[in-house]
């Protein structure tokens, strides 16, 4: 039907040529954003898909600077403690130096030395948080990096890391090079035989020289009998009370004579004497002047140093260890994410990126339809002139 009312052809040129606009328009702003999907409605299922692969390469990025912070945080760590290895070298210098019986030098100098060392160890080993006032690397690291499945596989644990300043180690206060202690006086009267009591109206020194916390220092102990005596145990007991904590003990050997051991050293005893007071007092020879240790070189200290610093060294290796290990785990974990992230990337282009090779020949394809549905246009809108023939 031809009809001046109603231009159908023209119409439906209309309406493909608003088509072939939009189509156009689309391809056109895809070719300059670069993405295929610029809207909701572009592909909505596509879109959360690409929205997740965004998120998860988000979230391994910065996981990633995370794992690099922990592996800096390590070999902070790791260089401390190599620093300590170097610390512990020189100390275990110093005592096997000490130790030689041969030793011809100032001990107290070598002890020194090795004391400001023990100093270094605290501070170095606070400094890089594992030590005792600061030991916030100690324990269990945790460095969140994502890309797993859960929270928990989400994060790299790195455990066993133990403080270790000098107490810890095992070298730290109580320990030196020095030698043990050693007696200073004559004992006087030191045999415990007899029946009767001792030291009844009087009273008996005995005077020892050693290293303690404020470097030389004399140790006393004087036993009183009062003034009825006291028996060989009640002298033991108030001897030992007063020398214990300088690791020196009394004892008596299998005759009953008074001896003296310390707790560095081998025991030594004291031989008895002409006894006073009818075999009453606590009698030896006046002329002894014995060491508390075997011989008087003064090496107990310095071997007991020597063992100690193996131990440390041995400890010092395990907590290097685990700092080795975690950052091994961390560099892996690394290659991890950013093998994840690329992947994740990648999948997301697929999804949400512009094929620009397809788009460039859509824009062709947009802009020939384009031209085409124009030109069918002005044909049909011609049309209903013809039928002004008609009329004629």
């Amino acid at each position: 039907m031809i009809s001046i009312q109603t231009n159908y052809a023209s119409m439906v040129g209309a309406n493909n040529l608003n088509v072939n606009n939009n189509f156009q328009t689309s391809t056109i702003e895809a070719l300059t954003s670069g993405y295929r999907i610029n809207s909701s409605g572009d592909d909505p299922a596509g879109l959360a898909v690409a929205n997740q692969y965004s998120s998860d390469v988000a979230q391994l990025t910065q996981g990633i600077i995370n794992a690099n912070s922990g592996v800096s945080t390590l070999q902070i760590v790791d260089g401390g403690m190599s620093n300590i290895s170097t610390m512990l070298d020189r100390m275990q210098t110093l005592a096997t130096e000490s130790a030689s019986g041969t030793f011809a030098g100032n001990r107290a100098t070598v002890n020194a030395e090795f004391q400001t060392l023990q100093t270094e160890i605290d501070r170095e080993a606070n400094n890089i948080g594992l030590g005792t006032s600061n030991s916030s690397n100690a324990g269990t690291l945790s460095v969140f990096i994502g890309g797993g499945s859960s929270l928990a596989n989400s994060q790299v644990a790195i455990t066993n890391l133990t403080k270790v300043d000098a107490n810890t180690l095992g070298v730290g206060a109580g320990v030196d090079v020095l030698g043990a202690m050693q007696a200073t006086t004559n004992f006087g009267n030191l045999a415990m035989t007899g029946s009767g009591a001792l030291l009844a109206g009087t009273s008996q020194t005995f005077a020892f020289i050693g290293v303690g916390s404020t470097g030389i220092q004399t140790v006393t102990a004087t036993v009183a009998g009062g003034s009825a005596g006291i028996t060989g145990q009640q002298a033991l007991t108030s001897l030992n009370a007063q020398l214990n904590p300088y690791g020196v003990q009394a004892t008596t050997d299998a005759s009953g004579n008074l001896e003296f051991q310390s707790v560095y050293a081998n025991p030594f005893q004291v031989t008895a004497g002409a006894a006073t007071n009818a075999g009453e007092g606590l009698a030896s020879n006046a002329a002894l002047g014995l060491s508390l240790q075997t011989g008087t070189s003064g090496t107990a200290d310095a071997l007991a140093a020597v063992t100690a610093i193996n131990s440390a060294i041995s400890q010092l290796g395990t907590a290097q260890g685990a700092v080795g290990a975690g950052e091994n785990d961390l560099n892996y974990a690394i290659g991890l994410a950013t093998s994840q992230s690329t992947n994740y990337s990648s999948a997301e282009s697929q999804i949400r990126d512009a094929d620009v090779a397809t788009e460039a020949s859509n824009l062709t394809k947009a802009q020939v339809l384009q031209q085409a549905s124009v030109a069918a246009m002005a044909q049909a809108n011609a049309a209903p002139q013809a039928l002004l023939k008609l009329l004629q």
